[in-house]
């Protein structure tokens, strides 16, 4: 599709003490879900996917224009003092965010004073109306509840024309996934497509483990999909 934002990554470094971090790969629009265990470079490489950090080698090419981080803790990112004014400083229509993160009434409230979830539906809520052409999202489920959870997987999948990467050993709160990619011991690997290219991921989660030795091959890593898979199991049971 012409205009559609692209990112590149060939040959990209970075070295942090011991760690190092060697990244090659084609982003295109659509969801892609980055996983890894904890210490091999996702949130690492996120921020060199989002521009945040420079590598020390290596070539980025980006044809999009706006590219943006959620970091795992969103209270990271306030600079405001009302909900507000946090809810304006990301440059978005505050009464429409204040209103998608269902924090309508507290608008003149201290941002201290929301609870960690409340504070990542306004992040996530301000992030997500920008509009912009690539997303990075670190653990962006953490601290929420199942509604919210639902919540942000519709922002999510409603995104259109955009990369959006989701980091997360959290599989069951997912949107409907594009393409799924792997840090190990500070390396980004691309697995493949979803579900075409599933088989191939050796370091799956349990769950989907456990379904596919019921016989079972999920529609996808999306939370339906795999609540769909499940039930088929108890239904055949």
């Amino acid at each position: 599709m012409p205009g559609s934002p692209e990112l590149s990554l060939k040959g990209v470094t970075l070295q942090r003490g011991s760690f190092l971090l060697r990244a090659d790969g084609v982003f295109m629009p659509g969801v892609h879900l980055l996983t890894g265990r904890i210490g091999s470079g996702k949130t690492t490489c996120g921020k060199v996917l989002a521009g945040i950090t420079r590598p020390d080698r290596g070539e980025i090419s980006w044809s999009g224009t706006e590219r943006v981080m959620l970091l795992q803790n969103a209270g990271y990112h306030v600079t405001r003092a009302t909900v507000r004014d946090e809810a304006a400083s990301w440059n978005t229509d505050p009464d429409t965010v204040i209103r998608l993160a269902g924090l309508s009434g507290k608008e003149e409230l201290d941002i201290l004073f929301l609870s960690r979830g409340e504070l990542k539906r306004l992040e996530l809520a301000s992030l997500l109306s920008r509009g912009s052409d690539l997303v990075v999202l670190d653990e962006p489920f953490n601290a929420l509840d199942d509604d919210a959870r639902r919540w942000v997987t519709r922002l999510i999948a409603e995104a259109q024309n955009r990369i959006v990467i989701i980091i997360s050993h959290d599989i069951t709160s997912l949107p409907p996934v594009h393409e799924l990619w792997e840090t190990e011991e500070g390396v980004l690997k691309k697995i493949g497509r979803i579900p075409g290219d599933m088989r191939r991921w050796d370091k799956s989660p349990l769950l989907i483990r456990y379904l596919w030795q019921k016989g079972e091959n999920p529609a996808g890593l999306s939370r339906s999909d795999l609540e769909e898979a499940v039930c088929r199991i108890h239904g055949s049971g």
